[in-house]
């Protein structure tokens, strides 16, 4: 019979399932979210050179786009969108280098900071800032590259 505060106790057959332990899980919801997170990267930087391009085709010139705003919105927001990538990509290498600077010069800190924060769900082996900035650019990529494309249908709606 299975113990409900304590699964693990159970004289039944061990239930089947896709994963054989919690960490494998765990492993795995970690991978797809590196994953999903690297595409939204790599797909907000497709949409926005799909954007460019597409400002170009529907209204042709400087002159085109510059005499319309939604147009000009568009472009704004895909360079936001562009513009922060780099910013971002800039912080969290420079960030990621400082703590894996700190992890190789503190052998025993780095050791007694990873049995301290296991099993939590604290930011470690990153920090709180690496983890705020990685979490505010998905927002950013995903959003000004959003509202490019709708700031350019609006524009080519309006032609």
């Amino acid at each position: 019979m299975t113990d409900p505060v304590n699964p693990a106790s159970s004289t039944d057959t061990p239930a089947k399932g896709l994963y054989a332990t919690p960490d494998e899980a765990l492993k795995k919801v970690s991978s797809e979210y590196e994953y999903w997170s690297g595409k939204l990267t790599e797909t907000s930087l497709q949409m926005c050179y799909a954007i460019i391009g597409a400002n170009w085709a529907v209204f042709g010139t400087v002159t085109g786009i510059s005499h319309n705003i939604w147009s000009k919105l568009s472009l704004g927001m895909v360079m936001v969108a562009l513009g922060s990538n780099v910013v971002a990509a800039l912080r969290l290498s420079e960030s990621l280098k400082k703590q894996m600077d700190y992890g190789e010069g503190n052998a025993e800190m780095w050791a007694y900071e990873f049995e301290r924060s296991k099993g939590k769900n604290v930011a470690w082996p990153f920090t709180d800032a690496i983890q705020d900035t990685g979490k505010n650019m998905r927002w950013v990529k995903g959003g000004f590259a959003i509202a490019g494309a709708v700031f350019f249908l609006i524009g080519a709606a309006l032609k």
